[in-house]
């Protein structure tokens, strides 16, 4: 398989990308990391998303759903139209359904995907007070985590692998921090270096189920 960069592929598969466009990833591999249950998330959402992903040789935009559900995480990718490209699927048991609508095999395994999505929206440490102003560092499984908040607001997240220390780090900001913690923030930014990419998330549109 080819080790594309994760969610580079989604841009790359959704706006028909030929290979002489992807991004290259000649490092080893590394597993996705840990993938969390839906309910990690106490409440149900639908967000309409615009991605740019950026990586030394090019960039694509591309168009996503993401929708948590009754204890369901599910990934609508969007093909040039508008119409849906593919739907991943992750139950709360860990099971990962993948209905592929493209006509194309995916080139990237829908569990990196679904890592990079819980690793910007998924709570990861324990709440803070809302006044709380300041860096904390936590552990989760292999990823050392640290996180920056003004007055209970998250602003910036990383998260480095103890087990490929030589990696580098994924460096998450949100611009401006979510003033609610059930809404998504308006723009993300994801500099990852252990695959070399960077994307930027908009969500323009957003309900709760």
């Amino acid at each position: 398989m080819n080790r594309l960069p994760h969610i580079l592929a989604i841009g790359a598969l959704c706006a028909c990308a030929t290979a002489a466009t992807r991004p290259a990833d000649d490092a080893p591999k590394l597993d996705p990391g840990p993938i969390r249950p839906p309910s990690v998330l106490s409440y149900d959402f639908q967000w309409r998303q615009r991605v740019t992903a950026t990586w030394p040789t090019g960039s694509r935009s591309f168009d996503a759903v993401l929708q948590k559900r009754a204890g369901e995480l599910v990934l609508l990718g969007l093909n040039p139209m508008g119409m849906p490209g593919f739907v991943l699927r992750l139950r709360e048991g860990g099971a990962i359904q993948v209905e592929n609508r493209t006509g194309h095999e995916l080139p990237f395994q829908p569990e990196y995907i679904l890592a990079d999505v819980e690793r910007v929206f998924f709570p990861w440490l324990p709440p803070v007070p809302a006044a709380f102003s300041g860096e904390r560092r936590g552990r989760y499984e292999q990823l050392g985590i640290t996180e920056l908040f003004d007055r209970g607001r998250l602003l910036s997240r990383s998260f480095e692998r103890f087990d490929a220390p030589d990696r580098g780090t994924v460096r998450i900001t949100y611009r401006p921090a979510k003033t609610h913690p059930e809404d998504a923030p308006p723009k993300v930014s994801v500099e990852n270096a252990w695959f070399g990419y960077r994307l930027d998330i908009e969500t323009f549109e957003q309900s709760r189920l």
